[in-house]
This record gives structure tokens, sequence and C-alpha cells, in this order.
């Protein structure tokens, strides 16, 4: 087992290098030594070793008796709700690398109501226990038991509750899974709302014959862009491969960022829900949630970039919403966890109640900002780097250290942090005048010696 694998919040390696089926047995023993839990259930993505691995770690539960809900081939956010939504588990595993490419692969882990396991929640203490053959003696007299259950129509009509369904128009929709388990619910959706959508990669395939699944990267957008450019369509959805996360297009197929979405949803949330409540958002692009929170009287608060350390700040905010730009977004009614198929929903039912187009819904976020978008670094020592860059900006502005470095002035900020999952440094530059965000890119670069990966 390659120790690595254990992130800030999450496991991922290669297989079988990094990770293999004994790996998996030894970390629900381990589980099992650090929670102490009863029932847990178990899913996967559509990678081919999933299988394997989802038996392994389902024989570690059973041999340290622990009944097992297997609840098959979900979605990332299937397994949050058939987590939070039940008071009879005590958590969940699902294998899954996410967006990575198809020789990973990982888990995701929760505790009861799906409330993340990360680094500081007991993540590096699964590996520690590992690492110490704790985990070995872990036994029981009595062995778990394994039953199967399909959380798909449940977890649809729970998606579904978070709109008025009379009020969807029947879009047209270019429709993305990127092989992933998510076009089963999104079909089904479809159907009741009337949806018309044009299908793209929506037969789970884990081997991801079209490249990495991840629609961050331009190159994974690019058939979907082209589709709707080609076509008269009202927007498009695009899941990455575990589909906690949706990215969209516009009519035009203009990518939206998700720094936009995420204070374009505060908006919809609060306008719904009211000011009185607090809206989370990771330090990479801030201004125009902001903007949003000071227009309904809502609290803003900055949280440490990924799933897990969100996921914990809203618990203790009872915060309504949270968006990263990387386009997870968390709903306080969805056990405060990250869901793909609720941003969509809400999009679709915020261009109905509007009667706008997608590019002029989100037109009043996106004025008078300008950004970099996230630009990614290979650099030998990420700390080292960041210091440098510490040094020749701090007098300029206010500088917060919530995640990595950044630095606020009137008319421009940056932040810029290592990544949780790639060896890579990533910066983001936001400004509120144009060419300001080029001059500070190029200020940094200079320090940073190299240009974007």
């Amino acid at each position: 087992m390659n120790w690595s694998s254990f992130r800030a919040y999450d496991i991922r390696g290669v297989y079988p290098t990094d990770l293999d089926e004994e790996a998996y047995y030894r970390i629900a023993k381990a589980y099992t030594y650090l929670f102490h839990p009863q029932t847990m259930v178990v899913g996967m993505d559509a990678r081919e070793s999933g299988p394997i691995l989802k038996k392994a770690l389902t024989a570690g539960f059973v041999d340290a008796g622990v009944n097992v809900v297997d609840i098959g081939g979900i979605t990332t956010d299937m397994l949050y709700y058939a987590v939070g939504s039940s008071d009879e588990y005590s958590g969940g595993v699902v294998v899954s690398a996410s967006h990575n490419p198809k020789e990973y692969n990982g888990a995701k882990m929760v505790r009861e109501k799906a409330a993340a396991i990360s680094s500081d929640t007991g993540l590096f203490q699964i590996r520690d226990i590992i690492k110490a053959d704790k985990d070995k003696t872990v036994s029981s007299e009595t062995k778990g038991s394994v039953t199967e259950k399909d959380v798909l129509h449940d977890y649809v009509e729970h998606v579904l509750g978070f709109i008025d369904r009379d009020k969807i128009k029947p879009f047209q929709i270019v429709a993305n899974a990127n092989f992933g388990f998510v076009g089963d619910g999104v079909q089904l959706i479809a159907d009741r709302l009337g949806l018309n959508l044009t299908k793209l990669n929506w037969e789970p395939n884990g081997t991801f014959p079209k490249g990495t699944p991840d629609p961050m990267q331009a190159a994974n957008r690019a058939e979907t862009e082209e589709l709707v450019k080609n076509s008269t369509v009202d927007l498009a959805a695009i899941w990455d491969a575990d589909a906690d996360r949706c990215m969209f297009l516009d009519e035009r197929g203009e990518f939206i960022s998700g720094a936009y979405v995420t204070a374009m949803l505060a908006d919809v949330l609060l306008t719904k829900h009211g000011g009185h409540n607090k809206i989370i958002f990771d330090p990479r692009v801030i201004w125009p949630t902001i903007k949003v929170c000071e227009k309904h009287g809502a609290t803003p608060l900055i949280s440490k970039s990924g799933h897990a350390f969100i996921k914990d700040r809203m618990r203790k905010e009872n915060a309504i919403f949270a968006g990263e730009m990387s386009a997870h977004y968390y709903f306080r009614e969805n056990f405060y966890a990250d869901n793909g198929v609720i941003p969509f929903l809400l999009v679709l039912e915020h261009l109905s109640r509007s009667g706008k187009r997608f590019s002029e819904v989100m037109q009043p976020y996106m004025q008078g900002h300008y950004m970099s978008g996230e630009l990614n670094y290979r650099v030998d020592d990420a700390w080292k780097t960041i210091e440098a860059v510490k040094n020749r900006f701090a007098k300029e502005g206010k500088e917060d250290l919530t995640d990595g470095y950044s630095l606020n002035t009137d008319d421009w900020r940056f932040n810029i942090r290592p990544s949780n999952t790639e060896p890579l440094l990533r910066l983001n530059i936001e400004a509120r005048k144009p060419g300001l965000v080029e001059q500070i890119r190029d200020q940094i670069e200079s320090i940073i010696g190299s240009k974007p990966h």
C-alpha cells in the first residue's frame, strides 16, 4: 500500500500498485477499529477495478462483524444520500477515484448522517492504524451480513424536492455523463420534467475511452462545446465520472466558471430562504459571491478548499449553501453534502422562472469582474514558491492564510495554493478592472519561473 494514497480528504492511487484488494480489506478493518460501525453502506463508480475492490472492502467489514448494505454502481452523491437519509447506517464508503484517469481508484468515506472523513477527522488515523497493523487485531466471532439495495428512485425523489417541478420548461439540453453512473437518474428526471436530452458518453464505461473524465479540463469539454455550438439548445450539463460535480455551458457553448455558478446558486437560495443565512465558498475566487451576500444581507464565509473541510465548516456554521470553483456545490438540506444533480435542477428552475437565456441570467454575476481561471504550475517545492510570492506581495494588501496564501487589494486579489490531489501549484487571480489580471499574473510567474502546465 502506498501511504501517500491517503490524501487530505479521500484515498486515491493507481490500481494495483498503490492500492489493491488487500488495501481495501484492511481499510475496512481500520475503519471498524476507529469508529466501531454496526452497518455500513458501500458502492462504487464505473471503474473496471471497482467490483473487485468493493468485494474486498465488503469482506473486510463482514469479517469484522459489520453488516454491509451494497448499493452497487452509483454516483458519489447517491452514497451521501443513502447514509444521510437514514438513521440505520453508521457510515459509508464509495470505491471511486472521482475524475482521475482510468488506472486510478480510491475511496471517499463518511460517518453517520454523511459526515465527511478528512485528514483532520480520521483519514490519517485509518492510515496509521494500518501502518501499525492494529487493523489485524479486529475480528468477530459473528460475521456481518450483506444485503443489496437500490436507492436510485428514492434519490431522484430527494433531489427533485429542491425545486418546484411544475415550473420547469421543456428545455433542450446536452447532457454529458462522462461514462459514469449519473445517466439513469438524469433520465428519470428528464422523463418526469419533460426535458429533451441530447446524451453524450451516457453508458457507464470504466475505461473512459475519451480520456480523463474531468470537465474542469478544457479538452474534456471540447466535444460538448462543439455540439452546443452546432445545435439549438438551452444549455449543457457535464458531470465528472462520479458525478458529485456538475459544470455548465450556456446556450452559446461558453463554459461558466464554478465561481459564477456559486454566486448564482447563492442568489437563488437566499432569495428562496432569506438573507439571514450563511454562505460558504473556497478562497480561489470570492468577489462575485460576496457581492451576492451583501445584496441579501447574508454572511459570507471563506473555507479551506476540499469537500471534507467544506462540509465540516457547513455543519459548524449551519450554512445553507457552499460552493467551490471546482464545481462542488453543497446544500444544508442535502445533509451538508455536495451533489451534482441539485445544481442542475436549480439552474433549470431559475431559467424557467426568469424566462431569459442562460448567458443573460449569468451576466450580472460576471459584469465588472475579471479573472484568470485556475492556472496550474509544476514546481519543485510548492511552499517555498508560495513563500517567495508572499515576500514579494505582503505589503501590497491584506493577507489571508485560510488555504495557501491569498492577497487582497481594492482592485485585485489572488490565491495561490498547493493542490490537495495533484503535484501542482494552483493560482487564481481576480480583478475589478481590465488588464490587472495579466499584470499580476506576469509578476507572479516571474517568481514561479514557469508558465502554466
